[in-house]
């Protein structure tokens, strides 16, 4: 139980530092579920399982799906937007 703790610790820490360093757009995204997967089974194994699982449906439900989108937006800053031919910037 406790190597199982540390992996979950060492997960956690792995996840951060992919998400933080940022080494290609993609990366940051799987360091953060990575990251929110081994916290909540840290929690987990601590007893602690409704938090647990809040916080894994808010971080891989609700965060992930705005990184993705935020990671979109960066990766073709000047989108077509539909067949009018005008090009914009995050224009709502």
């Amino acid at each position: 139980m406790t190597y199982f703790l540390l992996f979950l610790g060492l997960c956690f820490v792995l996840g951060g530092l992919a998400f933080a360093s940022n080494s290609s757009l993609y990366s940051g995204e799987v360091g953060l579920m990575l990251a929110s997967i081994a916290g909540c089974g840290w929690l987990l194994s601590l007893g602690v399982s409704l938090t647990s699982l809040v916080l894994f449906m808010v971080y891989l439900g609700e965060m992930s799906v705005d990184y993705v989108y935020s990671l979109s937006l960066v990766a073709d800053p000047f989108q077509r937007l539909g067949e009018i031919g005008c090009y914009g910037v995050g224009l709502v």
